[in-house]
C-alpha cells in the first residue's frame, strides 16, 4: 500500500514537471494597444486602462506583450510591424485593441488618436485596418485570437460621413462590421458588442467588456470559447442586456489560457 501511495506521488509529480515543460515551451505573443487620447474627438475615459489591465493579466499568463498607449499612426504601425516579426515563431498570437473602431463596405479599421478622417481616402493613410493585423497572424500554427473592445460610439466615424454627404458607400458611424473566423481555421474573434451596435465605454475604470474579460481571463481549466460565453453572460447582466459581446470561433480543439488540472495549455495546430 505505502509503495503504491508512494509510486501515485512520484507519478503525480512527474505529471506535473511535464506539463509545465510543455507550458514553458509554448511561444505565446501578444499585441495590447490602448487608444484614450484622441485629439480630433472627445478622448475616451477606458481604453488605456482596459489595455494596461489586459497586458498584465497576458504576461502573468505567458505572453510576450507588445503594448502601445495612446498609439499616433506611426507608433501603431510600428507596433503591428514588430507584432508581425514576433509572431513568425509563435504558437499563439493574440492581438487586444481598445479605442476608436469604425466600418466603411464591410471593412473593419482601428483609430489611431491622431487620425482626422476628413474624406474616406484618408482611411488609407489616417487608419489601421483590422484585416491587416489579422493577416499577420495567418503564420501561426496554433490559436489566434482576436479581442476587439473597439465599438464605442465614435464621432469620427459621423464626421466622416457628414464631410462625404453621403456618398461614402456602406460608411457607418455604428460599431464593427462581423468577421468570419472560419476564413482561417485556429481563429477566435470576439467584439465587445454585436456587429452594427455600439458598445459602452463604462462609468468605471474599466469598460463593461473589459471589467467582464478580466474577471474571467485568468480562471484555470476553462476553455476560451466557455470563458467567452462567461464573459458575454456577465456583460449582458451588467448593461440590462444592452450590449451582447460577439464570437466568432474557428478553434478546432480546446484551448486554455491558463490550464487547470488535466488541461494542456494550447489547442493543437490546424492539420
Amino acid at each position: 500500500m505505502r509503495l503504491n501511495r508512494l509510486f501515485l506521488t512520484v507519478a503525480t509529480a512527474v505529471t506535473l514537471v511535464v506539463s509545465a515543460a510543455e507550458a514553458a515551451t509554448e511561444r505565446r505573443v501578444a499585441l495590447v494597444v490602448g487608444n484614450s487620447a484622441y485629439v480630433n474627438a472627445p478622448p475616451l475615459a477606458n481604453p488605456r486602462n482596459d489595455a494596461t489591465e489586459v497586458g498584465g493579466a497576458l504576461r502573468r499568463l505567458g505572453f510576450q506583450v507588445i503594448d502601445g498607449y495612446d498609439l499616433n499612426n506611426t507608433d501603431m504601425q510600428k507596433r503591428v510591424q514588430e507584432f508581425a516579426r514576433e509572431v513568425e515563431t509563435a504558437d499563439v498570437a493574440l492581438f487586444f485593441y481598445a479605442g476608436h473602431g469604425l466600418q466603411v463596405a464591410g471593412e473593419n479599421y482601428l483609430v489611431p488618436v491622431d487620425a482626422a478622417l476628413k474624406r474616406q481616402a484618408d482611411l488609407d493613410f489616417e487608419a489601421i485596418k483590422v484585416d491587416r493585423v489579422v493577416k499577420q497572424m495567418d503564420a501561426v500554427a496554433g490559436p489566434k485570437i482576436l479581442i476587439l473592445d473597439a465599438c464605442r460610439d465614435n464621432p469620427l466615424a459621423n464626421q466622416l460621413a457628414r464631410s462625404m454627404g453621403g456618398k461614402g458607400r456602406g460608411l457607418t458611424g455604428s460599431g464593427m462590421s462581423e468577421m468570419k473566423a472560419n476564413a482561417v481555421t485556429g481563429t477566435l474573434i470576439a467584439f465587445a458588442t454585436a456587429p452594427g451596435s455600439v458598445a459602452m465605454d463604462g462609468d468605471g475604470r474599466n469598460s463593461p467588456f473589459t471589467t467582464a474579460l478580466l474577471h474571467h481571463i485568468e480562471t484555470p481549466g476553462v476553455d476560451i470559447d466557455l470563458m467567452m460565453k462567461r464573459v458575454r453572460g456577465e456583460v449582458a447582466g451588467a448593461t440590462r442586456e444592452q450590449q451582447q459581446p460577439w464570437t466568432n470561433s474557428s478553434l478546432n480543439a480546446e484551448f486554455f489560457l491558463k490550464a487547470g488540472a488535466g488541461a494542456t495549455s494550447a489547442a493543437a495546430p490546424a492539420a
